[in-house]
């Protein structure tokens, strides 16, 4: 009536429980992600709050890393939005 179970039959559920194992850890680290965005999320509005003069360009530049341009009438050169004067004379950008 019982019999012991053949070895294809515990290895396809040895590979299920693993399978399952895996899928597991992968949504418990999506979840982490999604965590520590919304508390970034959360900490930048407050930061934002406590600063209001902030803009969000410049929010997102110490996000990203990455700064919006604009070109310089004097020079020519690019400089990034809310930097200091280039050091010609007439500059616009000069405080």
């Amino acid at each position: 009536m019982f019999s012991m179970p053949g070895l294809p039959k515990i290895l396809v559920l040895v590979a299920i429980i693993v399978v399952i194992w895996q899928a597991f850890k992968i949504i418990g680290r999506v979840q982490k992600a999604r965590i520590a965005e919304a508390q970034a999320r959360v900490r930048e509005a407050k930061a934002q709050a406590r600063n209001p003069r902030q803009t969000r360009t410049q929010a997102a530049t110490s996000r990203t890393g990455v700064a919006e341009t604009r070109e310089c009438p004097v020079c020519g050169a690019y400089v990034a939005q809310g930097s200091g004067a280039c050091g010609k004379p007439r500059c616009p950008f000069g405080s």
